[in-house]
């Protein structure tokens, strides 16, 4: 499985060349149905093509090319075999990516002015979606995980440890005790850094400072990995380190409880078992103060049910927090200048002629003016209109 976070996500939504094409793709394991699961990409593409020919007139066959580079993914039987989750596939004259994701996709091929990515943003936020954070000295750990279980994550940006974190400044400090300890240097080794950092002797307290930047370290790492709209983070650490770590910590997202343990021979099953219940329990609070915030701010009258009221406060800057309904979709244009939206069709794939999916769009310009999104179950949902904005 890829890694995809924040990052991944604001390089897809500031694109700006047309077209831009989006692909979504369930996958299966299994021989007979990876054959499937090429068929069907092959069809995507030949979906997307004909989009292209509706939207761009003459300038559809060069435009089509785009597609080419994709074309030799549908027979690479190697890629396909063992597949499972789904397949997110972008591109654009200035974009290629694709990701597999242990996310649960619907079939979905869309041509836009920009792409369509609140699948992503809703597998980001997802209710069952959430992230073990293992960290210690000596080793820092990201697992990503749903109901079914967990996976670790080779998320590059983050510190592999306090040393990796810290770099020249530890090994500095590190350096001045010694010069400066007593001259046997057995004693320096108990009273110094080396002591102070395993938690012996006088110097036991030191590391707090050290603690403290190495804690920032990884916590400005995992901001932007994965950013607001993640789902919870549930620390793993011993109990002296969680204090620590909330004291430090901006991710809005980080579960209260934690696991207060070290975890560093504990497998996949065993962290799963303990970290669930409390991931689903920080998922259901989200929701929960999103509704109440929502009933607070409909009574002060800053709120707004239409979407088409939405488009000029989003573009504004307005909105706050956007609800969004998961797995509607709305189908019209938004001028980008004004705000301005136009609801064409309401449900469905993309019906083509110039059109993009609104709720997406929505999304993608509160996230980029500063705001929140949160995708919710439709009985969850405040309204009926498939979003709800809470002003500022």
């Amino acid at each position: 499985m890829d890694f995809f976070g924040r990052a991944h996500l604001d390089e897809l939504m500031r694109a700006s060349s047309a077209p831009a094409i989006s692909i979504y793709l369930p996958t299966s394991r299994g021989r007979s149905a990876a054959d499937h699961d090429r068929l069907r990409f092959k069809s995507a593409l030949k979906r997307a093509r004909a989009l292209i020919e509706e939207t761009d007139g003459s300038e559809a066959r060069r435009l089509s090319d785009l597609l080419d580079p994709l074309e030799p993914l549908a027979r690479e039987r190697r890629y396909w075999n063992g597949a499972k989750g789904g397949l997110a596939v972008f591109r654009s004259p200035e974009i290629s990516r694709r990701f597999r994701l242990p996310a649960d996709f619907p079939e979905l091929v869309v041509v836009g002015p920009t792409f369509h990515t609140r699948p992503l943003v809703g597998f980001l936020q997802a209710p069952d979606r959430y992230w073990v954070l293992d960290l210690s000295q000596g080793r820092v750990r990201l697992w990503a995980g749903d109901v079914s279980g967990l996976h670790p994550v080779d998320a590059e940006s983050l510190p592999g440890s306090l040393d990796e974190a810290l770099g020249y400044e530890y090994s500095r400090d590190y350096e001045v005790v010694h010069r400066s300890g007593p001259p046997d240097g057995r004693s320096a080794q108990r009273g110094g850094v080396l002591g102070s950092f395993h938690g012996h002797g006088v110097g036991a307290n030191d590391r707090e400072p050290e603690l403290r930047r190495f804690f920032k370290a990884v916590d400005d790492a995992l901001n932007g990995l994965l950013g607001p709209e993640s789902g919870p983070v549930v620390l793993a650490a011993v109990a002296e380190h969680h204090s620590l770590y909330r004291a430090t910590s901006r991710l809005d997202t980080l579960e209260p409880t934690g696991i207060e343990a070290s975890v560093r021979d504990w497998g996949a099953q065993q962290l799963h078992r303990r970290a669930w219940p409390l991931a689903l329990r920080a998922a259901d609070a989200q929701i929960e103060r999103a509704l109440e915030l929502w009933e607070s701010s409909y009574g002060r009258s800053k709120t707004e049910q239409g979407p088409v009221n939405m488009g000029p406060l989003a573009m504004a800057g307005r909105v706050r927090l956007l609800l969004i309904e998961r797995g509607r979709r709305l189908w019209g244009s938004l001028d980008r200048a004004t705000g301005r939206i136009q609801v064409r069709h309401d449900g469905g794939d993309d019906p083509g002629a110039d059109v993009v999916e609104l709720l997406d769009e929505l999304t993608e310009v509160v996230l980029l003016k500063g705001g929140r999104t949160l995708a919710l179950p439709p009985e969850r949902m405040p309204t009926t209109t498939g979003a709800a904005a809470i002003l500022r």
